[in-house]
This record gives C-alpha cells, structure tokens and sequence, in this order.
C-alpha cells in the first residue's frame, strides 16, 4: 500500500519546518509573515506530492469542518431533490460541502443519522424531520447546534425554521374543486399522519369542504404507508372502480401520491378529468407537460432552499437572528391545469 503524504513529508523535502507548511495549508501564512515565494513552492509541492488533508482530523484541531448534513425523509421524492440541489449550489460558492441522508420517514434512524454527523463535526444541519415532537431538536438549540428545520415543524419549537402556508394551500386546492361543482371528493394522504404537512394539509383541505357542507367519507380517505404508497393506491382504487362508486374528484398531498395516482388511474382507463377531477399538493416540472397537465398546489422551493441556507449560515458564523426572523413561513399558489377542471357539457 502507498504511504500517504503527510505534512511532514512536505517539510522535509522543502528543508522547512512542518509549522510553516501547516499554516500555508490552513491559509494562516500571511498572518505569520511567510513570503509569497515561499508559499508558492510550498503550494507546488503540496500538488507534486499529491497531499490530502485528513478533513476529519483538521475538524477537530479547528472546530469547523466547513460540512453541513442535510436530512430529508427521502431524497428521490422530487421535492427534496430540488431542495438538495440548490443547497449544494448555495454551498459550493461559500466553500462547504453538504452529506446527504434520508431517513425513510424512521424517526430512529433520523436521530442516529443526526449523531452520526456530529461525530463526525459538521458545522450545521438542515432537516425536514420525521420526529412526533420538538423536543430532539430544542435539546440540539440547548446544546447550540446550528440547525434549521425545513418543510416540518413542531408545537413549542427553539429552533430557527423555514415553512410554507400547508393549511391555506390544501383550502385552494379544495375550493378550487368545489367551483367546478365538485361534490364527491376523496382525498390520498400519506402516514405517519404526525407530521406537520400532512395534518395541515388534512386540517387545511376538510376545513374548506366543511363550509360547502361537504365531508369526505372515512372509505374515502386513503392514508398510504410511506413504503407502501403504490400498493395502497391501486388497491383503493381497484375498490373503487370495482364498486362502482368512484369520487368526482381526487386531492392527493404530495407529488408522489400525485404521479401515482394518475398512474393507476390510467391503467383502470379512468379518464382525467372527464370521469374523475385530480389536485396536488406539490408541483413537479413534468405536471406541466403530462396528458392531461396535474393541477397542483405550487411551493416556492427556491426560497426554502435560500432562506434556511442563509439562516443556518448566521448560525455557524454566531450572527444573532432577530425573534420574528426564526420562523419563515413562506405563501403558497395554485397551478390550474387540465387535470382539475371539468368539461363543460353542452346542452344544445
């Protein structure tokens, strides 16, 4: 096996001292008055002989790893996707580098994924987490670890938090519904039901039907299990059909939930939106172009990304962040499209 390079080497072969070679790596030798010439053939050599610092270890020494941990519940949904993209831009151009982790919606998972990064001395995390309260993350505030929470949030929060309006977009996706003389409707949740978006989004959803007089009958409320999304859906939906009382409209609470349903939908040859009306919660680029196009609810993915970046930033560098500027809570919009609204029925 090739020995590894190590600072020492680098010295030896300079016939400097490893000190000097250590604040050129650390960016510290103009402080010290090293010259330029010197620092240029200790940069040359560190190239030659392929040097790689041990990142972990300088972590240590210096308290900053320049790494931060972004948890999602899933990275391949294509909300969180976009999310991490965007967070790995805002990173790159301020000199970090971001872990990635997903925690399949396991609440233990999560805390061993959080511990995991902080032995290993990431400067901040970014989570959209699957815990049933706030008491993990207030404990992370106590023991002042740079965090935001995204997407999810708890009852009686300490930490800083990027949000969107999941209640009032769920009542304009049902009042859209209800303009087009929509009456049976059926909606697709996802479990486990604590979290936030989702309960916000039922609340949000039943909230609007109510003050039309309309309720969605318990048969009709279809909560798939984060691991078992298509199977849920194409059995309720082959009840449906089977049955011969299917809704007039179906309102899903995410993207996947949408792109599945559409999906069975079109192996049953239930035609959308003649036969039956769907909305999301959650648009995805290719809604725009499906046959026929999804109406969804639209989040502002692009500012989740560069709020919770810049908040966590304030964090790590210890700028203090003002009361009302903790908690983000960002509006929502409606995307009508084909999916959603009825064919007029000529009567001529």
């Amino acid at each position: 096996m090739t020995k590894k390079t190590s600072l020492a080497d680098i010295a030896k072969s300079l016939g400097v001292s490893k000190t000097l070679v250590s604040l050129v790596v650390n960016n510290k030798a103009d402080a010290h008055g090293i010259n330029a010439e010197t620092q240029r053939k200790v940069r040359e050599k560190i190239e030659e002989m392929d040097y790689q610092p041990n990142v972990l270890a300088r972590g240590f020494r210096m308290g900053k790893t320049n790494t931060i941990g972004l948890i999602v519940s899933d990275i391949s949904n294509r909300f969180y996707s976009r999310i991490a993209r965007n967070i790995e831009d805002y990173a790159w151009k301020r000199g970090y580098s971001v872990v990635i982790c997903s925690t399949d919606e396991l609440i233990d998972k999560e805390k061993e994924q959080i511990r995991l990064l902080r032995d290993r001395k990431i400067d901040g995390l970014i989570v959209s987490s699957s815990q049933e309260n706030a008491s993990f993350f207030n404990k992370l505030v106590d023991a002042d670890l740079p965090h935001v929470l995204i997407d999810r949030t708890f009852d009686g929060m300490k930490s800083t938090n990027v949000s969107v309006d999941n209640f009032g977009g769920a009542r304009m996706a049902a009042r859209h519904l209800i303009t087009q003389g929509i009456k049976k409707i059926a909606m697709i949740s996802i479990t486990p039901e604590h979290i936030s978006t989702i309960s916000d989004r039922v609340k949000g959803f039943e909230s609007a039907l109510a003050e039309a007089g309309i309720t969605i009958p318990k048969e009709w409320h279809i909560k798939a299990p984060f691991d078992k999304i298509e199977q849920a859906i194409k059995e309720k939906l082959q009840g449906f059909y089977q049955s011969g009382q299917m809704p007039e409209a179906i309102f899903t609470l995410n993207n996947n939930l949408t792109s599945t349903c559409l999906q069975y939908l079109r192996k049953l040859s239930v035609k959308v939106p003649d036969e039956i009306a769907l909305i999301g919660f959650d648009d995805v680029l290719y809604f725009g172009f499906t046959q026929p196009s999804i109406s969804a609810i639209e989040q502002p993915i692009d500012r989740i990304s560069e709020k919770a970046f810049e908040l966590l930033l304030k964090q790590i560098d210890k700028e203090t962040i003002p009361l009302h500027e903790r908690s983000v809570y960002l509006p929502v919009d409606i995307i009508i499209r084909e999916s959603s609204v009825k064919p007029v029925v000529s009567t001529s």
